[in-house]
């Protein structure tokens, strides 16, 4: 299963990822990819961290596919435009196969320092999500609406919402 994970590149399947406690939709992730990738195509970076920027991945996150690595910024509201980039980064490679493609997330919540750590993906048919990473303990902020779905099971899902400045936490 984990390896299954690790080959799907591009977002063909993707349901939603889950850094931490929010939860993205696959239209957020399509939007903030193809933001990074214009980006970088036109070398036009945005924000203080000039975004997108190459993610050197110190922390050896396994991703879809090989390096190069771009991070961008993925945020509530829309498409990041500059400003606070928010915890959790869409990672992109912008010449795979001579195209610019998603191959994860990576979230700075519950990391150390300024690390990061993997996202979790669900895809198309499956009931819960899959991700390289080990588990962590992680602390929960910011304003929240939770919502439990289920079949047999219940799973308990977090989705965020924009707190009263309208940024995300």
């Amino acid at each position: 299963l984990v390896a299954a994970a690790a080959a799907a590149v591009g977002t063909d399947g993707l349901a939603s990822i889950k850094c931490s406690t929010t939860v993205w939709t696959k239209q957020q992730v399509d939007a903030a990819v193809a933001e990074g990738c214009r980006l970088q195509k036109a070398n036009t970076p945005i924000g203080r961290s000039s975004y997108p920027h190459k993610f050197n991945n110190y922390e050896k996150l396994v991703f879809a596919a090989a390096s190069p690595y771009f991070e961008f910024p993925i945020v509530l509201n829309g498409i990041y435009a500059g400003g606070a980039p928010g915890a959790d980064r869409v990672v992109f490679n912008p010449d795979l196969n001579n195209s610019c493609v998603y191959v994860g997330a990576m979230t700075h919540s519950g990391a150390s320092g300024n690390g990061f750590l993997s996202c979790s993906e669900k895809r198309d048919g499956s009931g819960s999500p899959s991700s390289t990473e080990s588990k962590t303990k992680t602390k929960t902020t910011g304003t929240a609406t939770k919502t439990t779905t289920g079949t047999a099971q219940t799973t308990l899902e977090t989705t965020a919402k924009p707190d009263t400045t309208g940024s995300a936490q």
